[in-house]
């Protein structure tokens, strides 16, 4: 039996250094328990959760409605029946999925993370093309399996273990501004032009509608027009990553409803399953249909505790108004705090939508120092991202009250403050 003492020595004896879990500190917190926005150590002392294990537990720890969905899974004696035969628990998350969309002819592909699903959507958009090639964004990220890596553009993380395998992919800028909306678009127009004539068609253009992980740019819905009118010009599929700011968390049902597009694929993962592991590539009909039966699958695709789970998040979602709640109170929230920092000559810039804000520092050492000293001083749990490293992520529970958003994002605030003093 391991003592409550021994779980930082034995974590740092015997997991992988490729894990973040002491980026910050030597000593992070060790939590056991979960209830709502808070995390709670064995030693009883509690910690608000604005990172919601990266944007996956977005509707805080130990929801009732999920975690009763998962209990009657559990009661039922099945823990997963492979993808062979029909699962009550993946019929009832595909009926709920289809409902929430409210697109017609949809199919649905489960997997078992958002790098799966992109591996999915690279897979399934070469077979329907018959083409190899991938136009993705500078500042994408769409995960670290081989596929997915090769779509994310950060060299740090991408060249290291791509090499050869990745140069199927051709990354075109993203706008930081809607000044920038019609050169990026014309640049990208470009390249489709460029592989037509090398007798390269491009097979699908992959873009975050808001690219989270490098620091909440975006969305720019005439940016988000022009792709869909070049993926229909050059007859190539459309895939939007909604891993990270799909299912409520953009203050939308998902982020490229924003603009007036319909995508060939969705991808979403992330904040679906209450941080279960589950994700889902949403395809037209007529896509989908098309793969033979084998020819993508994975063990333990659908499993029947991760799909009851997301069915309680999907109802939950709309049932609770949680997306207004997202767009009237929370958004209002991260104003309040672009306001009250607007004077710190530190800080580069302010970016929020919906319930995700990115506070851009100097520096990655600076911002890594502000999630440190939250961290330890006000038992705040943020969370590391920007283009390099430069930002500080607030992404709180989509459901979490004004009151306490307020009252957290005062205390960084001063933590921010007292920093540069």
């Amino acid at each position: 039996m391991i003592k409550p003492t021994d779980n930082l020595s034995i974590t740092k004896t015997f997991e992988s250094t490729a894990v973040n879990t002491f980026k910050l500190s030597d000593t992070p917190p060790v939590f056991v328990r979960g209830n709502g926005p808070w995390l709670y150590t064995q030693d009883g002392e509690q910690y608000l959760d604005l990172v919601c294990g990266s944007a996956t537990s977005n509707l805080g720890h130990n929801h009732p409605s999920q975690i009763n969905a998962i209990t009657n899974a559990l009661d039922s004696g099945i823990l997963h029946t492979g993808t062979r035969l029909i699962s009550p628990f993946r019929a009832a998350l595909y009926d709920q999925l289809s409902q929430y969309l409210k697109i017609k002819n949809i199919s649905i592909h489960l997997s078992n993370s958002g790098s799966e699903a992109i591996e999915t959507a690279i897979k399934l958009t070469r077979f329907i093309t018959g083409n190899k090639r991938f136009i993705a964004f500078e500042g994408g990220y769409h995960g670290r399996t081989l596929g997915a890596l090769s779509v994310t553009h950060s060299e740090k993380i991408r060249l290291p273990f791509i090499g050869e395998i990745g140069s199927f992919v051709t990354f075109s800028p993203y706008p930081r501004d809607m000044s920038q909306v019609e050169n990026c678009l014309q640049h990208c127009s470009m390249l489709f032009k460029h592989s037509q004539r090398a007798g390269e068609p491009i097979a699908g253009l992959l873009v975050e509608p808001i690219q989270g992980v490098s620091g909440v740019w975006g969305p720019f819905p005439e940016f988000l027009d022009g792709l869909r009118k070049l993926a229909d010009s050059y007859g190539c599929l459309l895939i939007v990553d909604e891993i990270w700011s799909g299912l409520g968390r953009s203050g939308k049902k998902f982020s490229f409803q924003y603009s007036d597009i319909t995508p060939d694929l969705i991808v979403i993962g992330k904040g679906l399953s209450a941080s279960l592991p589950l994700s889902a590539v949403i395809a037209r009909e007529d896509l989908l249909k098309q793969w033979k039966a084998g020819a993508h699958t994975s063990t333990f695709q659908g499993n029947p505790l991760a799909c009851a789970a997301a069915t309680a998040t999907l109802k939950e979602i709309e049932e609770c108004g949680l997306i207004d709640h997202v767009t009237n109170v929370l958004e209002p929230c991260f104003f309040k705090l672009a306001l009250s920092l607007k004077d710190n000559k530190n800080i580069r810039e302010i970016r929020f939508v919906g319930a995700q804000c990115a506070i851009t520092m100097e520096n990655s050492e600076i911002a890594s120092d502000i999630q440190r000293l939250a961290m330890e001083k006000a038992h705040l749990l943020t969370y590391g991202g920007g283009l390099s490293g430069e930002c500080v992520m607030l992404l709180p529970p989509i459901n979490i009250s004004e009151e306490l958003l307020l009252d957290s994002l005062a205390k960084l605030t001063k933590i921010i403050q007292d920093r540069f003093r």
